[in-house]
């Protein structure tokens, strides 16, 4: 396992947890799985920067703006396609090594290039007339739509050390 859980690791978690506009239970739970690893936990600003930083890839629900339900962002790719857009835009430490016992890199050349993938993305194109880089988009396509980051964290007298809201 520590091989695999890396403070490398715990930022790629945090990179995908922003491009997918995820819940603030992620926050939670990170800090946990480094201070259980021994792991420095992530500081306020870490999340800061991270979600200043990642561009927001999918839309999907609560989040908008077209609600796409999970199962078409699973369709569309999922977490190896959203993956593949942060790869590419150099956001994620592809040396870290995956439960698979590969490198991230690898593991996402070998998605790019999976008929699954193929398979996957026509069937939702097909069986919902959805494409699915409607539901995971490029930074590009995300930034036209208006995709957003969906935690913000405020600052101030009533929470010097910083909060966590979803906004």
């Amino acid at each position: 396992i520590g091989d695999v859980v890396t403070r490398e690791a715990l930022r790629n978690s945090m990179v995908v947890h922003a491009a997918f506009g995820g819940s603030t239970n992620l926050l939670l739970h990170i800090p946990a799985i480094a201070h259980a690893r021994g792991l420095p936990r992530p500081l306020l600003e870490d999340w800061v920067e991270v979600n200043r930083s990642v561009p927001r890839l999918v839309d999907a629900l609560p989040n908008g703006p077209r609600n796409h339900p999970t199962i078409r962002v699973f369709l569309a790719g999922g977490v190896p396609e959203v993956m593949l857009h942060l790869s590419r835009e150099g956001l994620l430490d592809e040396r870290c090594l995956t439960a698979a016992g590969e490198p991230l890199g690898r593991v996402l050349d070998c998605w790019s290039k999976s008929p699954l993938r193929t398979q996957l993305r026509e069937w939702l194109q097909r069986s919902d007339g959805v494409a699915p880089d409607d539901v995971i988009m490029s930074p590009e396509r995300a930034a036209k739509q208006g995709l957003t980051s969906t935690v913000t964290f405020p600052r101030g007298n009533l929470a010097p050390e910083g909060s966590v809201i979803k906004s």
